[in-house]
């Protein structure tokens, strides 16, 4: 299972959103999302959903 990180700049830049927008929707801090972003460290499915709910989509939807 790989996060599709691609997807997720596709709609922060279609919802004009930043990074910090969408981890203070997720109620997480921003660096821990960018550390998500780049790779640095993995995410649950529990946390992929997170992001998919901020976003206003499924997890299925950010799953490669």
């Amino acid at each position: 299972m790989e996060l599709h990180r691609e997807k997720i700049k596709i709609e922060l830049e279609r919802l004009g959103w930043t990074e910090a927008e969408l981890a203070k929707r997720m109620k997480v801090h921003r660096q821990y999302l960018n550390r998500i972003m780049v790779g640095d460290i993995g995410i649950s499915l529990k946390g992929i959903d997170r992001i998919a709910n901020a976003l206003g989509l499924t997890g299925k939807d950010l799953i490669k």
